[in-house]
């Protein structure tokens, strides 16, 4: 349900391109080979390849996107790990929607244009 809404959310959004979206960790790593996203929001609590593994893989990837890596649980050693993984940030699931959109603007290398 989180990533249905967020990503109907993202569309909305004119700065984001949502390229992808997929609740499993193995198809994500395949979607971004394919798709070369800038920016993969990654939930770390995933089943199979978990968060952290499916970090790892991307920021490995040539080119690599920039990793915001999300969770459910407030835990500083969730967020210490995910950023050991290669992650560029961490937020938290319940954050408001306007803070996870401006992450994702921020650690963007290629921003989309909104025009004049």
């Amino acid at each position: 349900m989180f990533l249905e809404a967020l990503t109907a959310l993202l569309e909305h959004d004119k700065r984001i391109a949502v390229v992808a979206a997929t609740d499993s960790g193995a198809k994500a790593v395949e979607l971004a080979r394919e798709r070369k996203p800038d920016v993969a929001l990654v939930d770390l609590a995933m089943p199979g390849l978990d968060g952290f593994e499916l970090t790892r893989e991307l920021v490995a990837a040539d080119p690599a996107p920039r990793v915001v890596a999300v969770s459910g649980l407030s835990s500083a050693h969730d967020a210490e790990r995910a950023l050991d993984a290669g992650a560029s940030s961490f937020l938290l699931k319940g954050g408001l929607y306007e803070e996870i959109a401006e992450t994702i603007v921020a650690v963007s290398d290629n921003p989309v244009e909104t025009g004049p």
